[in-house]
């Protein structure tokens, strides 16, 4: 099992490292999308600093959708998952190994960059803590709704992965929005961060079980 977890991290982020476009798209995309909205509204910054977080976590959660069909789709076409449904491994574990490496090379980046957005967008300071905390849950859960749309979608269409996640995503962009716009009105967001990590929580078995589900169908 520590064989192939090694080989799955090895070969997934030395894959992502030569193929930067799987991270470089995504955050790219997010900061095209920020520097817009003051080209569309103007240097007006009480106008930027209210409409904050609602900018930066639309842009995070469009970015994150990008690279989702990846998650699986390499395995399938060069065989990757055929071996590891022969090896008898918990498809559990793959499941959870691939929404890890899928929150490193596309969430990761995107608390980078929501740093500069918050400056760009002049976030309150006291803001900023909370939405960095807030994007680690959310991109977190969102790369889990990823893999579930990705076996869902495997072989097919790559916006069908896109399509099935986005709905399922509203939730965490709503709880995301409020933990920043109540700390930069000096509210307690501490409620909605519980809120966030609980469909975390939730979301770690249940929606890894979907996904291992999803994938043996493909194989039946």
């Amino acid at each position: 099992m520590t064989n192939w977890i090694n080989l799955i991290l090895r070969k997934d982020l030395l894959i992502a490292f030569r193929r930067s476009s799987t991270y470089i798209t995504p955050l790219i995309f997010f900061l095209i999308v920020i520097t817009f909205f003051p080209l569309a509204l103007g240097p007006n910054q009480n106008l930027l600093s209210s409409l904050a977080p609602g900018i930066i976590w639309i842009a995070a959660l469009l970015a994150s959708l990008l690279s989702m069909e990846t998650i699986f789709s390499d395995d399938y076409r060069d065989g990757t998952l055929d071996s590891f449904f022969i090896s008898l491994e918990p498809t559990f574990l793959l499941v959870l190994m691939k929404v890890t490496i899928h929150w490193l090379i596309t969430g990761l980046p995107l608390l980078i960059a929501a740093s500069f957005a918050s400056l760009i967008l002049y976030l309150p300071f006291e803001s900023f803590l909370p939405l960095l905390l807030s994007l680690v849950l959310g991109t977190s859960f969102m790369s889990l709704l990823g893999s579930l749309g990705a076996s869902l979608s495997l072989g097919k269409s790559a916006i069908l992965s896109a399509i099935i996640v986005l709905p399922f995503s509203i939730p965490t962009l709503l709880m995301g929005t409020a933990v920043v716009t109540s700390a930069a009105l000096g509210q307690d967001y501490n409620g909605f961060l519980m809120i966030m990590g609980a469909m975390l929580a939730i979301g770690i078995p249940v929606i890894s079980l979907l996904t291992v589900e999803a994938l043996q169908l493909n194989y039946e």
